[in-house]
């Protein structure tokens, strides 16, 4: 049925398009950028927070999140979103978890631009360190990111927040998402769609050079793994559903993308036994690009051809299809790679008008700063001394560009050339991809851990070291006369050290110095890192 689509296509497009130029001279058309993060609690700095971690000081005084946490923090935020572009940053960016200001003021800035303008004589880092005041104190997070961006030379974006609604005089949730676009915002289409215990969904209607593309940034209900939970993230995905069936049927070939944290994995019907889920059975995520591309390229024709019964559903493509399946995972948990960051997009994204997906183009933001050696794993935010860290998710991003009338017999040679062994997805190959340890290559020694404290020694927070230790019988390591806690993130401890826990008998091991809830602690990461000695 889809050779036979090809081939109408083919010669359609054959006999409309004609250029004044051979394709291999025309330039080819431009390729855009975007991206969606999860920049894991990105806090304001007014010391008013629903989370204890985020709080200016701990129970016994301690600093804790400070302003000079939050410059650390949206630093580093910006340090990987210059990644993209030569560090202009992406052109549009769905964020996911800014905080929701829980002790806002009337807001006196009338868009980005009049916010920019007001605060153009300094920079952020001087707003976040001299000339610190009440009223930059009030600024919510967006602002504060924005100026950063601004200041490190990245694009000049317009932004877009989904406020969740009011109760009581505080927001409903305690994180939000936002849309950054160096497009124009069409802002009266903007709509915000609150959902059942979870943040509400930002939809954003972006002008690309005159064609239409609808971002909606989502945070879904947390707990992947919970059937409870997942009872919950029905209700997100049905909102969700029912608003994109409206936009389908007023245009078959609207340009849509769904991104942010969907607390599930996309293959959430495949990795969990759940009775019905909300990423695949609700809001109809599938890896099924038989159906999917025949959908988006019988746009183009007249004949009448009809997609098969099963692809009738079949309005929403996930874009970690388009991904290594054994390399699918933007976030660990246990000693596994979970796929919770996820980006899907609409028939029209795959098209011959418009906007158009540029194929395998998605892709995970696992650069060398941001994720540790001996794992891959993501370096999450820690508060600890003036911040750390980048954040428990890794971003996803694809690219995009606008169709032109002369590109699109080129455009439909390549899809075909690229699509010759097109699928309907591979969830029967899909096994748990676990997280491969390998014993760091560079660490710290026990010379290194003992001349001085290594509790306030900021070069050592979350730095391996190769240490002695005799384990207690609640599995604590006893380092040069010092009690530690340790964290196996893959495996269980008692497993590996049940014979000699309590006892004299002395271990080496290789472990990342950390922190968790104010007390020290050892992440040990694999079972090959401990050494007991006879």
């Amino acid at each position: 049925m889809l050779k036979n689509l090809f081939i109408s296509l083919l010669l359609i497009i054959s006999a409309n398009c004609k250029s004044t130029e051979p394709a291999d001279v025309r330039s080819a058309p431009a390729e855009y950028t975007f991206v969606t993060y999860n920049v894991e609690n990105l806090f304001d700095a007014d010391g008013i927070a629903k989370y204890s971690d985020y709080n200016t000081t701990d129970r016994e005084g301690n600093p804790l999140y400070t302003k000079e946490d939050v410059l650390t923090k949206i630093q580093h935020a910006i340090q990987v979103l210059k990644e993209y572009n030569d560090g202009k940053g992406p052109d549009i960016l769905a964020l996911v978890e800014l905080e929701s200001d829980f002790s806002p003021t009337k807001d006196d800035y009338a868009d980005a631009g009049d916010f920019l303008g007001q605060y153009a004589h300094t920079t952020l880092e001087k707003m976040l360190t001299t000339e610190f005041d009440e009223k930059v104190k009030d600024l919510p997070s967006e602002w504060l990111l924005l100026k950063g961006m601004i200041d490190s030379g990245m694009w000049n974006y317009q932004v877009e927040v989904g406020y969740p609604p009011m109760e009581n005089g505080e927001p409903t949730t305690v994180q939000k998402t936002a849309v950054f676009s160096r497009f124009p915002v069409l802002r009266e289409k903007t709509r915000i769609h609150p959902l059942e215990r979870a943040r509400p969904i930002l939809e954003a209607h972006i002008d690309v050079h005159g064609n239409e593309l609808v971002v909606f940034a989502n945070h879904w209900k947390s707990g992947a793994g919970s059937a409870e939970m997942e009872e919950v993230r029905l209700q997100n995905a049905q909102v969700l559903r029912d608003r994109l069936d409206i936009l389908l049927a007023e245009n078959p070939q609207i340009d849509f993308v769904l991104a942010g944290d969907f607390n599930s994995d996309y293959n959430q019907s495949t990795r969990y036994d759940f009775p019905k889920t909300a990423i695949n059975d609700v809001l109809g995520s599938s890896g099924d690009k038989l159906c999917f591309t025949g959908k988006a390229l019988s746009f183009e024709t007249s004949n009448g051809q009809k997609m098969p019964e099963k692809c009738d559903d079949v309005n929403v493509y996930n874009l970690w299809y388009n991904y290594p399946i054994n390399e699918r995972g933007s976030d660990t948990y246990r000693g596994y790679w979970g796929t919770l960051m996820q980006i899907m997009i609409s028939p029209g994204m795959y098209d011959l008008t418009g906007i158009r997906y540029v194929e395998d183009s998605f892709d995970k933001g696992d650069f060398e700063f941001n994720t540790f050696s001996s794992s891959g794993e993501p370096k999450r935010w820690s508060s600890t001394f003036v911040g750390s860290g980048y954040s428990d998710h890794l971003p996803v991003s694809m690219k995009f560009k606008v169709i032109e009338e002369e590109d699109k017999r080129e455009e439909l040679n390549a899809f075909i050339m690229s699509n010759m062994t097109i699928t309907s997805g591979d969830d029967d190959q899909w096994k748990p991809n676990p997280v491969e340890y390998h014993l760091p290559t560079m660490y710290k020694t026990e010379q290194d851990f003992t001349e001085v404290d290594p509790t306030v020694t900021p070069e050592f927070f979350n730095e391996y070291f190769y240490l002695k230790a005799n384990v207690t019988k609640d599995y604590d390591f006893v380092v040069n006369g010092s009690t530690y806690d340790v964290y196996a993130p893959s495996f269980r401890l008692n497993e590996v050290l049940g014979e000699v826990a309590g006892t004299d008998t002395e271990i080496k091991f290789y472990g990342r110095f950390s922190q968790y809830r104010g007390n020290w602690q050892f992440v040990v990461e694999s079972p090959e890192f401990i050494e007991i000695q006879e």
